[in-house]
């Protein structure tokens, strides 16, 4: 089954935006793009005023490409500067992800292009309520309702759903929680469709409420794409 490794990061106080930027695009990345099994490669930053402020979004062929050399061995590859950017950063937050069925598929078909995502991203993690039922009703809204009504939105271009695989974090604001069950990434064209009303109708619906009250930790994040990487 696919897999998606979403790494949050924040450089924190001890190291520069630009030092920690030209490390990441220029190193970081770089060692990922010929490892087997990464299929896609793209930097994020938030427009929410949140933090985490930047995601790395990764699509793999399986979860367990992280886990299997060459990507285990990177940890004891490390240059001088990555070893230190890691031990001054405040957050290195990685997350695996399978990729849940069926898949809703992307705007452009089978046409649409990994090295090329929306520019905009909402980002969803959800976990639910110990209720009877309640997690099955979520994946029937989610993919009988809700993403099909998203997907008519114009300015919408692909959403696909995970559920957590594993998760570790380190830095000086890592607080150890596990992160929510099950997330949700759509990407837009622009940020002009938060304010549409069919966008706003899309969470408005009896099902979507009752699907709300059942959920015990809703997080929403936006970003804007900062950077994606073809395969070399």
């Amino acid at each position: 089954m696919p897999g998606l490794l979403l790494v949050y990061s924040d450089p924190g106080s001890n190291v520069t935006p630009e030092e920690f930027n030209d490390w990441y695009d220029n190193e970081h990345v770089p060692l990922r793009i010929p490892i087997p099994g990464f299929q896609s490669w793209s930097r994020w930053t938030a427009v929410d005023g949140q933090h985490p402020t930047y995601p790395a979004i990764y699509d793999l062929s399986s979860p367990s490409v992280i886990s299997q050399p060459p990507y285990a061995d990177l940890a004891n590859t490390r240059s001088e500067r990555e070893k230190s950017i890691l031990s001054r950063i405040a957050l290195l937050d990685r997350r695996t992800y399978e990729l849940l069925e069926p898949v809703y598929p992307p705007k452009a078909g089978d046409a649409y292009d990994p090295a090329k995502p929306g520019a905009v991203l909402s980002i969803i993690e959800v976990d639910i309520k110990p209720v009877p039922g309640a997690e099955e009703d979520f994946h029937k809204w989610y993919d009988g309702e809700h993403i099909p009504l998203l997907a008519k939105v114009p300015g919408w271009v692909r959403s696909r759903r995970f559920v957590l695989v594993d998760s570790g974090a380190i830095g000086s604001e890592a607080k150890g929680e596990r992160p929510p069950k099950f997330l949700a990434i759509h990407e837009w064209e622009s940020a002009d469709v938060f304010e549409r009303s069919d966008f706003k109708a899309a969470s408005e619906t009896e099902w979507t409420k009752r699907i709300l009250g059942n959920l015990a930790v809703f997080k929403r994040r936006r970003m804007t794409l900062l950077r994606a990487w073809n395969e070399k």
